[in-house]
């Protein structure tokens, strides 16, 4: 590749795109609120949908409501080079996280068109649905049906938060689509993203080469013990299923940091049934968060914590029911479309390292049946799932460029 002469996208029309995306479910100057199906979302999506047509791309949709807009080749027995992310956020979410993947892929497709450069190949701009898992659980829904991870009657049925039936809310918002995964086969797959970590800052390295995804265990644990006055049950006597969860959360917190620096075990969601400030909590609901690399170490980090959560609450004369929610194994990505992103990023020039994710995302699944790779870029203070969530331009037009190359790499330029 001539550095001088290779295509660049157009970094002002990409920071415009993410701004103006941005002023849909705004929550103050800098966050953003789009739940997955909701009114927001579907605004968002519109929004897209209009950029997508204007770039003369053709919009299709499936059961899950994902979003492809497809730009010829000129062999259309070729399959579909393809890119994107998510368009949903966090309740308080930023306006970079699965957003900048979506629309560096556009920007690929819109730079193609300035340059009047023709693929072999066709490509395609998608948009998953429901990767953050909010509205509806699990996470990473879209991609999950699309590899046959979830079956069409399981998608159906899966109930919002609010108590909305999924089908109902992609059919109401307008995306429930009749395309299934053969109809439009993908030759690869890569997905841009905010790095959601401070690695490649810290190293003042402007892109990411993804390698792999760590693998990842959710557990349900309900804690029973027994309702009590707070005045009048001596503390000998009680079965405060409150005081044994915070002793688990301890425990499996020890149980991580005894595997290593690569391990992570959280606790994000925690319900007593009960909030009376003169009340000992007789039950209550947690959810752990197991995530590392090594499947091997994942597992056993599973395991210890449900004997963990089983001995702690019989020292507190409590019971736990702990059981198995999600389990995702560690996902390495495709040697050749990691190479593709290597090449572009050295050829054209950008500092980079490969890195490997400590999020899941949907190129995790789609990894399971397309060669798959991600590009990571920096974002500040490695802050995500967050209003202050920030990425520069610079950053980002150096991933879309990047990925512009290894996609172009791949689907071949007439």
């Amino acid at each position: 590749m001539n550095r001088q002469n290779a295509i660049k996208v157009n970094a002002e029309r990409l920071w415009a795109r993410h701004m103006e995306l941005a002023r849909i479910g705004a929550l103050g100057e800098t966050g953003s609120c789009r739940l997955s199906l909701s009114d927001e979302d579907a605004e968002a999506r519109d929004l897209f949908a209009g950029w997508c047509r204007a770039a003369g791309l053709t919009l299709h949709s499936d059961r899950a409501g994902n979003m492809f807009a497809v730009r010829p080749g000129r062999d259309p027995k070729r399959s579909i080079v393809a890119a994107g992310s998510h368009l949903d956020t966090q309740p308080h979410g930023g306006r970079f996280d699965g957003i900048s993947g979506v629309l560096a892929a556009l920007e690929v497709v819109e730079a193609l068109n300035d340059a009047s450069v023709e693929t072999e190949a066709p490509l395609a701009v998608v948009n998953w649905t429901n990767e953050e898992g909010v509205r509806f659980a699990p996470g990473l829904l879209g991609s999950n049906w699309y590899i046959g991870a979830i079956d069409d009657a399981v998608l159906d049925d899966i109930r919002a938060s609010d108590g909305a039936r999924f089908a109902d809310e992609v059919e109401r918002i307008g995306w429930r689509g009749a395309t299934r995964p053969e109809d439009l086969p993908l030759d690869s797959f890569f997905e841009l993203h905010i790095e959601q970590g401070p690695i490649l800052e810290a190293a003042a390295v402007q892109v990411g080469v993804v390698t792999s995804v760590q693998g990842l265990c959710w557990l349900d644990v309900k804690v029973t013990g027994m309702d009590g006055h707070a005045g009048t049950t001596p503390l000998d006597g009680r079965q405060d299923a409150l005081l044994a969860a915070a002793a688990m959360l301890l425990r499996i917190n020890e149980a991580g940091r005894a595997e290593g620096d690569e391990a992570r075990v959280s606790v994000g969601r925690f319900i007593p049934e009960t909030d009376g400030p003169s009340t000992i909590v007789g039950a209550l609901d947690f959810v752990v968060d197991i995530r590392h690399p090594d499947e091997a170490v994942l597992k056993r980090l599973e395991s210890r914590c449900f004997a963990l959560c089983d001995e702690t609450a019989r020292s507190y004369h409590c019971r736990a029911e702990a059981s198995r929610r999600v389990a995702i194994p560690p996902r390495k990505f495709d040697a050749d479309c990691i190479a593709a992103v290597q090449g572009a990023a050295d050829d054209l020039g950008y500092s980079n390292q490969q890195i490997a994710s400590g999020a899941l995302h949907d190129a995790s699944n789609i990894a399971a049946r397309v060669p798959t790779t991600m590009i990571f870029v920096p974002c500040r203070d490695g802050i995500s799932h967050n209003v202050a969530e920030y990425a520069t331009p610079e950053d980002l037009s150096a991933g879309c460029d990047v990925l512009l190359h290894a996609m172009l790499s791949r689907a071949g330029r007439v």
